[in-house]
């Protein structure tokens, strides 16, 4: 009897303990979200839900900090970011967390008006909760003033750009004069794209996040294919940045935050006007700037100029100084009537590293397209840093580059990264002393920066060792710099070097480097391929397969004459076999070179 009753005690521990383990994790001080009230709930205002199960070991770890950040975001505290903060116990509403899209526990979810933003990563630490509500807070209502009448009037924003915080649809009616109104932020898509489906909520959020900032637009390149012709689409999804007439393909992450941040460094870019004191402080704290020098008696210079800085979106910062002192002029060796752009680059302050002069006043600037088109080339070649880690969110911008730039390259662990960083950013200094502090190598007529980069052997080691040979157990091997494995690429052409002048490997050392670099310019060593023979056959095939269907799509009217040429020719070549194998009254054929009587076949 006693073993009967223990069994039925033991039977229901289970259920017991579960209870328990509800009990524990129910919400603290936040609400709790049902099916019944989840969409209701969020349709208004930003929400932070928590999705947790009693079960899981973390969401029980993790409760205290959850009832830190719901008291520290509580409406009467001064640190309320007016983000709503609730959970939702996936034990119980298993199918509501499904369709929240939840992966694990516990996952955190920001939502506003409904509408599903991001998904919290990183350390569930209070200061680093704390700083993602209030990067997604609602943004306070716009300010109110008095007038002399003493009625209330609200202001309103500084930009007519973006007033619903939506995603613009562009067509072939309205594309011209939406980007005559303003900068633009321009997706291009096709509806049958992978990549174009998984854009569109995080565009969507983009255009939220940009209200009264920058126009968010998208085209479908399905309904109007001659739109997208016209602007050079190379695939989908293409994101183009439109401003001042130039437009700048964007190739960074399509992550919400790295879009934001390019959005917003694009949209406040322009050229801003400084003092010859404050100059210094601006080459320190920026690791490349340029700064105009020009004479405020010629009005328009400033004018003419900025389209030339728009595809710049702000990186580098323009800096504008008018009438500059001579103790600023003398560094430059400008003369008193000219003007000039200087690139001021890895916070030396002693001299610029690259220097575009003019005296060509701004009434002669404009009918001038060919100096025009000298100044964007100036632009463009001294933009890249000197040194710079390759990421994720820097390699389209440095490898891809305009300009072209070689990219000596080294793979680093977690245990040499600050050796090689600070080797690299030696070698970058003393290359640009080499160079006269341009830090372009000359090949031929042709120059082309040089940038030195480092980048993760473990995360990157697949992708490195396919394209340059470099081993991520090369990496590894030894803790000092001068045995790292180091190539000199140059991506767009899809080569890189290896050796320097002695047919040694390239080491981690300006001997070393150097001398490969020089024998770059002279054509003294050869560069291996990227890519193995079928890859470079069929990008080959593939390129020229696609400058047929250029030729065919920008030249119909001689395709059409061709193929009538052709077809007659076809006709011609038919009627003729007809005609030789014509039978004769007999039943018998005739042969214009079979030999015989008359030809005959008898």
């Amino acid at each position: 009897m006693i073993t009967v009753k223990l069994w039925q005690h033991l039977r229901n521990l289970p259920l017991l303990l579960s209870l328990t383990l509800v009990c524990s994790a129910l919400p603290v001080h936040s609400s709790e979200l049902t099916p019944d009230n989840f969409k209701e709930s969020i349709s208004t205002g930003v929400w932070f839900i928590e999705h947790f199960s009693p079960y899981c070991g973390h969401c029980r770890a993790f409760a205290s900090t959850w009832e830190e950040l719901v008291e520290k975001n509580a409406d009467s505290n001064e640190d309320a970011t007016g983000v709503r903060l609730a959970q939702i116990n996936c034990a119980v509403h298993g199918d509501l967390c499904n369709s929240n899209g939840v992966k694990g526990y516990p996952q955190m979810n920001i939502y506003k008006d409904g509408e599903f933003v991001e998904t919290f990563k990183g350390a569930r630490e209070l200061p680093r909760l704390t700083e993602f509500l209030k990067r997604h807070a609602p943004a306070a209502p716009p300010p109110f003033v008095k007038d002399a009448d003493e009625e209330i009037i609200q202001e309103t924003p500084d930009t007519n750009a973006n007033p619903t915080g939506n995603v613009m649809v562009l067509n072939d009616s309205n594309f011209d004069s939406t980007l005559s109104e303003g900068p633009a932020f321009v997706k291009f898509y096709a509806p049958w794209c992978g990549h174009c489906k998984k854009l569109a909520p995080t565009w969507k959020n983009l255009a939220k996040s940009m209200q009264y900032k920058l126009n968010i637009a998208e085209v479908d390149c399905e309904a109007h294919k001659a739109l997208c012709k016209s602007q050079q689409i190379p695939g989908f999804p293409s994101l183009l940045y439109f401003s001042q007439g130039s437009k700048t393909e964007y190739s960074g992450s399509r992550k919400l935050d790295q879009l934001r941040d390019f959005a917003e460094k694009a949209s406040e870019s322009g050229v801003k006007q400084i003092t010859a004191d404050e100059l210094e402080k601006h080459v320190s704290e920026e690791s490349l700037i340029y700064v105009l020098l020009y004479p405020s008696s010629d009005s328009k210079l400033l004018t003419t100029l900025k389209p030339l800085f728009a595809p710049l979106l702000g990186s580098p910062t323009v800096y504008a100084i008018p009438d500059a002192p001579s103790t600023l002029t003398s560094k430059i060796s400008l003369p008193s009537t000219s003007w000039a752009i200087a690139a001021f680059r890895d916070h030396d302050f002693t001299a610029p590293a690259a220097t575009f002069t003019s005296q060509t006043v701004s009434g002669q600037l404009q009918a001038q397209a060919s100096t025009l088109n000298e100044i964007k080339s100036w632009l463009t070649l001294h933009r890249l840093p000197t040194t710079s880690e390759l990421t994720q969110d820097t390699f389209q911008s440095i490898m891809n580059a305009p300009a072209r730039p070689y990219v000596v390259l080294a793979a680093y662990t977690q245990d040499n990264k600050g050796k090689i960083q600070e080797r690299m950013e030696q070698l970058g200094q003393q290359w640009r002393t080499r160079t006269g502090g341009n830090g372009l190598l000359k090949k031929g007529r042709e120059e082309r920066p040089v940038v030195f980069a480092w980048m993760d052997s473990e995360r990157w080691k697949d992708w490195m060792s396919s394209m340059y040979g470099i081993k991520s157990s090369g990496a590894a091997a030894s803790l000092d710099v001068d045995d790292v494995d180091v190539v000199i690429a140059d991506h767009q052409a899809l080569v890189y070097y290896n050796v320097d002048t002695s047919g040694s490997p390239i080491r981690l050392g300006s001997s070393s480097v150097f001398s490969a670099l020089d024998s770059i310019a002279h054509h003294q060593i050869a560069a291996r391929n990227s890519e193995n023979m079928i890859e470079r056959t069929a990008r080959y095939l593939s390129s020229r397969l696609q400058a047929i269907e250029e030729y065919v799509i920008n030249h119909p009217m001689h395709i059409v004459s061709l193929a009538l040429v052709a077809l007659i020719l076809v006709v011609i070549a038919v009627k003729r076999a007809l005609a030789d194998d014509a039978p004769d009254g007999n039943g018998q054929s005739y042969g214009k070179n079979v030999k015989g009587k008359g030809g005959r076949l008898d």
